[in-house]
């Protein structure tokens, strides 16, 4: 019988009202504090939230907060209206349902997992494309000496760690870190051909070793060094075609990341050197106070004997419970003027302190000739 994914995603849905309705997210939950506790702008880190994912999602370990037992899931729901002018197409749509989960086994080990059950976007001939089913992340990571200072990341996750590009307060990736190359070799499939492409804000399955030098007042501050092996293929629970379970057994290439971090400032660079294609970016993410925000990335990459130059530079003001922000992206070589991104964040926390829910709306504009789009992104998170 064929798998039904509407009556999947509902049933799974339902499950998970009936146990965490009216519940914050996971951890906010579990310690018994605000989302502020970790957020500025969520889904985008303060200091503490950079230091508790740093100790692989731990409060201090010399003075921890008691927890508290909680369903060990939060639930993520969007809905999307977009508008492309060059099309004259108004869509509006439910996009995702994301079940998260994190948490930490031992001294040594923590997991994260982000199942899209619903993941819905438009695709080719302005239609919907139902990629329902698919793993955001699903990956563990083991501290390999007491310190923890060498780790070994397994499982399918992003290959940049210096900006976490899934913690932006916009709608869309930086050009920069996002932008992919394809491999020089097509695939029996499309879609497996689509796959062997790479790019550094993307996902895939991967292992990783890194090494953190701690120095600095932070958890989270000190040099950060790791290679990753990022494989080809998907990791989904496969209830439509275009989310279907691949893996293929070979690598990609190979990338390689090193940045210092102090406080909210880092800075360093990444390179990915594969089958006749390659890329490398250095990049700078800082805070300024407590209300801005800079992230600049430039390189370049090179795929089938072409070189081409890319670049994103952007700002952000905070002003809870709204962040404004804007950013610039260009790739040379495109024949397309550089595209200049605005956009909005307004999060919108609600109930009582122990069981906080939030609403989130994000408004992005994309300014380029022939290129002009409007989206708006509303959010439920529990």
């Amino acid at each position: 019988m064929k798998f039904n994914a509407t009556v999947f995603v509902g049933a799974i849905t339902m499950a998970l009202l009936a146990s965490v309705a009216e519940a914050t997210p996971q951890f906010a939950r579990k310690y018994r504090v605000d989302c502020s506790a970790c957020h500025s702008a969520p889904p985008k880190l303060t200091q503490p939230g950079e230091d508790f994912r740093a100790r692989g999602y731990r409060f201090d370990d010399l003075a921890p907060l008691p927890s508290h037992p909680t369903a060990p899931v939060a639930v993520w729901n969007t809905y999307d209206v977009e508008y492309r002018d060059a099309q004259r197409l108004t869509k509006a749509f439910p996009s995702r349902i994301e079940i998260i989960t994190g948490g930490t086994i031992g001294q040594r080990v923590s997991y994260f997992a982000e199942l899209r059950a619903l993941s819905q976007s438009i695709g080719a001939g302005n239609r919907l494309l139902n990629r329902s089913g698919r793993f955001e992340d699903l990956f563990a990571t083991v501290g390999l000496d007491r310190r923890g200072s060498v780790t070994l990341t397994m499982g399918q996750f992003r290959t940049l760690n210096q900006v976490d590009v899934s913690l932006r307060i916009g709608l869309s990736e930086p050009l920069a870190l996002s932008a992919g190359i394809p491999d020089a070799r097509p695939a029996s499939t499309p879609r497996l051909t689509s796959l062997r492409g790479f790019s550094p804000s993307a996902r895939q399955p991967a292992v990783r070793v890194m090494y953190h030098r701690l120095g600095g007042t932070h958890a989270a501050d000190g040099w950060y060094s790791a290679l990753t092996l990022p494989l080809v293929g998907e990791l989904t629970i496969p209830l439509t075609e275009a989310a279907s379970f691949e893996f293929e057994a070979r690598p990609k290439g190979i990338f390689g990341e090193s940045y210092l971090r102090r406080g909210m400032t880092s800075i360093g660079g990444h390179f990915f050197a594969g089958n006749r294609r390659g890329l490398g970016n250095a990049v700078l993410s800082t805070e300024i106070g407590a209300r801005w925000a800079v992230l600049a990335a430039a390189g370049f990459d090179r795929t089938r004997g072409l070189t081409q130059g890319r670049f994103s530079v952007g700002g952000e003001f905070h002003a809870d419970p709204i962040t404004l922000g804007a950013r610039v992206d260009h790739r040379t070589r495109q024949r397309r003027d550089p595209v200049v991104l605005a956009y909005a964040n307004a999060h919108l926390p609600f109930g009582p302190a122990r069981f906080r829910q939030a609403f989130r709306v994000q408004f992005e504009q994309t300014i380029q000739r022939k290129n002009m789009r409007s989206g708006v992104a509303l959010s439920h998170v529990f």
